[in-house]
């Protein structure tokens, strides 16, 4: 068992749950005010917009405008968590604190000019340190940051985690605490698995593995810069006492690695979409330039596949996508179809899918897992469209209708044994 790192400054987040009501904001300030008491006085906390409320703005914008600009759309969307920030400020003066409310733009969370996609750059401590300094407990605006010329950007859904992880980076935290509405990270969606397992400690490696293929708990973007860093977090629930369990993230040992279940969880992506492209120029130049233009819009292109057609020269080629993602995506392609001068490419696309995945460590010294995933998938009757392997995860595409089958399948064939 490892240590995390202590008498260090501590970033908390609280998400949208957490900060859903204005019963559930003061219960966090009495929790903030009690463990100011026992001796921890450098807390930044990190705040999400309230639950749906960052849903009711999109709704609004989109209302008003489908095709605004994404400058709007970000001033629009990252109103919510202003809104939070002041009033966990005023809950901890009404518990006797001292504590003021940041904006991304007051406190320097500098990103690139992204919007609604943005990555922080640098962050300015000064005004943090000042706050301490003050005995003031500083309630910084998750989500959001200011470009160099000053507009809001926002991170993606979700970004508050990486809001929270790249403070306590910042800042040289002794750790960074996630508090959401479950224990931590389950070795499957509770909601789907019943019999789903809390993981109580995992290495970076695999949680950015199960963040990325559909683990709700986490922002993928966040792990992913805790691992860069190395900056240990903690994911608790906000609802429970601080003594329960929890998961805590961070470098395994390699004894802790060579020790690690051969599978740690089952996750699911759903709203998959397959794109495949017919008849590209047999050239890896071809290839480039397609992914060149998605890239280019901010489009994640997930699993990839290509087949050569020896008869005809051309190559076949597949890609997922998430659902949200479909019109635009079609109109990129056919836009650059136009543009290379290629009218015989054929584009077609397939909805309703969903991505299940088993994920963990001790995969890589243990073989056979990728056929049990599949017999076990047979056995159901449920197809697979498409698959994507690594050291640590098996992925496949599937129809969306039995994807929560298939969790239940691979959770009991390879957790409940």
């Amino acid at each position: 068992m490892y240590e995390i790192v202590t008498g260090k400054p501590i970033v908390q987040k609280y998400g949208g749950t957490s900060v859903g009501s204005v019963d559930r904001i003061k219960s966090i300030a009495k929790r903030i005010k009690k463990q100011i008491a026992a001796g921890h006085d450098r807390i930044a906390v990190v705040v999400s917009a309230m639950s749906g409320e960052t849903n009711r703005l999109v709704g609004l914008i989109e209302e008003i405008n489908g095709k605004a600009s994404r400058r709007n759309y970000d001033m629009a969307v990252a109103a919510g968590e202003q809104v939070s920030v002041a009033l966990m400020a005023a809950a901890l003066e009404g518990e006797g604190l001292s504590a003021e409310g940041f904006l991304a733009h007051q406190i320097g969370i500098y990103t690139d000019g992204f919007h609604s996609q943005a990555r922080i750059q640098s962050i300015d401590c000064g005004v943090l340190h000042d706050a301490w300094g003050r005995k003031v407990v500083p309630i910084i605006a998750g989500f959001q940051g200011v470009s160099a010329d000053g507009n809001i950007t926002t991170l993606g859904r979700g970004g508050s985690d990486t809001s929270a992880v790249a403070l306590a980076v910042a800042l040289e935290a002794g750790f960074c605490e996630i508090n959401t509405d479950v224990d931590g990270v389950f070795t499957a969606d509770p909601r789907i698995v019943p019999n789903a397992r809390l993981n109580l400690d995992m290495d970076f490696e695999l949680a950015l593995e199960m963040a990325s293929l559909g683990s709700k708990v986490l922002h993928a973007r966040c792990v992913e810069l805790a691992a860069k860093y190395q900056m240990p977090v903690v994911v608790r629930n906000t609802f429970k006492e601080d003594s329960h369990s929890r998961t805590k993230i961070m470098s395994f040992t390699d004894s802790q690695r060579l020790e690690a279940p051969v599978v740690s969880g089952v996750t699911v992506a759903k709203n998959v979409v397959r794109i495949a492209i017919e008849g590209l120029p047999e050239t890896s130049a071809s290839v480039a330039s397609v992914f060149e233009s998605i890239a280019k819009s901010g489009v994640n292109v997930d699993i990839i596949v290509h087949n050569k057609s020896e008869e005809r020269q051309t190559i076949r080629l597949g890609f997922t996508i998430g659902s949200g993602e479909l019109d635009k995506t079609l109109n990129i392609i056919e836009d650059w179809r136009r543009e290379e001068g290629l009218s015989s490419i054929k584009v077609e696309h397939e909805d309703n899918l969903a991505k299940v995945s088993v994920v963990g460590l001790g995969m890589q010294s243990h073989p056979g897992v990728a056929s049990r995933c599949f017999a076990l998938l047979a056995e159901k009757n449920i197809p697979i469209t498409m698959i994507s392997t690594s050291e640590i995860k098996i992925s496949c595409v599937i129809p969306m209708d039995l994807s929560d089958s298939a969790c239940q399948c691979l959770h009991e064939g390879f957790l409940e044994g």
